[in-house]
C-alpha cells in the first residue's frame, strides 16, 4: 500500500481525508503545526509530524523523517487559510503572510519532496478552490494564492510528466469545515469609514446567491481518493455544485464575459452588454418580444440563467428584469 504525507491534518478536509486514506490502509505521514490536534489519527500505518509549512528546515526535517518511516508516493497539499477584504484595505503584511502559507508552503513541501516522487512516479495532491479560477469581491488576495497554485500545478505536470509524477488539483466549493471561521479571526476589520460599506452589502448577497449552504467534507474526500486510482496524469477535481455552476460558467462565457458579468453582479452599471456577452434584460426583452426573435444572440445569457447567475433580475429593481427572467424560462421551456 502506497504512503501519503498530508499538510493540515488537524481540522477540515486535511483530517477527514487522513482519517480516510488510513481505513482505506494507505499509510499516512500527518502533518500539522499543533501536533496535539493529531491524536485521533493514531494508529500502527501514521507517522505525526509537527510541521509549519513556513519554515524551510522544518520541511527537509518533515520530508526525510517520512521517507526514512516510509518513501512518500502521494502528497497532499492541503494546509492553508484565507483573508478576505477589499484591495485597499487590507495591510499587505497580512498577505504577505497568507502567500507564505498558500503559495511558498506547498512549493516548499513539493520542492523537497519531488527527488522521491520522480523515483516513484508519484502524484501531488493540489488543495486549490473555486477560488483558483474564480473571484468575489473582497476574495482577491487569497484567490491570489491559488491562482499562483493553479499555475504551479500546470508547470509541475510539464515538467515531470516524463517521469510518471501525476498531478491532481482540487477545487472545492463552500464546505462545512472551520475554513470560513478562520478566515473571519485572520481577516482585518473594515475601517468604521470604509467607502466600501454599501457596496458590501450587496457583494454578500451576490455570493451567498450562488455558492451552496456549507456542504458535506466527505464529498472533497471521496472525490479525492477516486482520483487517485484513476491513471491520468493530470486532472481538475471540481467539487460541490457551487463550484460546478461557477466554473462551467466561466469555461462557457470566456474570461472576459464572465468578469464583465460579475462585475455588474456585482454593482457595475452599463448601458449595453456587447453580442457574445450576457446581455441586459432591456436587451433580452428587445430581442424576444420582437416579430423574429434572434436566439442566437442569447446563447450568453442562456447560459449564466441556466446556472443561476441571473436570479437577482427577479429582485433587483430592475425595470426589465421579471419580464426578461419570465422570457428566458417561457424560451426554455419551448426547447
Amino acid at each position: 500500500m502506497k504512503t501519503a504525507m498530508i499538510t493540515g491534518c488537524a481540522s477540515g478536509f486535511g483530517h477527514a481525508l487522513a482519517r480516510r486514506m488510513i481505513d482505506l490502509g494507505y499509510r499516512v505521514v500527518a502533518t500539522d503545526p499543533d501536533p496535539a490536534a493529531l491524536e485521533d489519527l493514531a494508529s500502527e500505518r501514521t507517522l505525526r509530524l509537527a510541521l509549519d509549512v513556513r519554515d524551510d528546515a522544518a520541511v527537509r526535517r518533515a520530508v526525510a523523517e517520512a521517507n526514512a518511516w516510509s518513501p512518500v508516493d502521494i502528497l497532499v497539499n492541503n494546509g492553508g487559510y484565507a483573508i478576505f477584504g477589499t484591495q485597499e484595505e487590507v495591510g499587505l503584511d497580512c498577505v504577505q503572510a497568507m502567500f507564505d502559507v498558500n503559495v511558498f508552503g506547498p512549493a516548499r513541501t513539493t520542492r523537497a519532496l519531488l527527488p522521491t516522487l520522480r523515483e516513484r512516479s508519484g502524484t501531488v495532491v493540489q488543495i486549490s478552490s473555486v477560488a483558483g479560477r474564480a473571484v468575489f469581491p473582497e476574495s482577491g488576495w487569497y484567490a491570489a494564492t491559488k491562482y499562483a497554485l493553479e499555475a504551479m500545478s500546470e508547470a509541475l505536470l510539464q515538467e515531470c510528466a516524463t517521469f510518471g509524477v501525476r498531478v491532481r488539483l482540487v477545487e472545492p466549493g463552500a464546505f462545512a469545515t472551520n475554513f470560513q471561521q478562520r478566515a473571519t479571526l485572520e481577516s482585518p476589520e473594515p475601517p468604521v469609514d470604509s467607502p466600501y460599506a454599501a457596496a458590501r452589502v450587496l457583494w454578500g448577497r451576490r455570493k451567498q446567491a450562488v455558492l451552496e449552504a456549507p456542504q458535506d467534507p466527505r464529498l472533497v474526500v471521496d472525490a479525492i481518493v477516486a482520483s487517485l486510482a484513476r491513471p491520468e496524469a493530470f486532472e481538475r477535481v471540481i467539487v460541490g455544485a457551487d463550484s460546478q455552476r461557477i466554473l462551467t460558467l466561466r469555461e462557457a462565457l470566456g474570461a472576459d464575459a464572465f468578469s464583465m458579468l460579475a462585475a455588474r453582479r456585482n454593482g457595475l452599471a452599463v448601458a449595453h452588454a456587447p453580442d457574445g456577452h450576457v446581455l441586459l434584460p432591456a436587451q433580452v426583452v428587445a430581442i424576444l418580444d420582437g416579430p423574429a426573435p434572434d436566439v442566437d444572440r442569447l446563447e450568453a445569457t442562456l447560459i449564466a440563467h441556466h446556472h443561476g447567475h441571473l436570479d437577482h433580475w427577479a429582485d433587483d429593481g430592475e425595470p426589465d428584469g421579471p419580464r426578461a427572467l419570465a422570457l428566458l424560462d417561457a424560451l426554455f421551456q419551448r426547447e
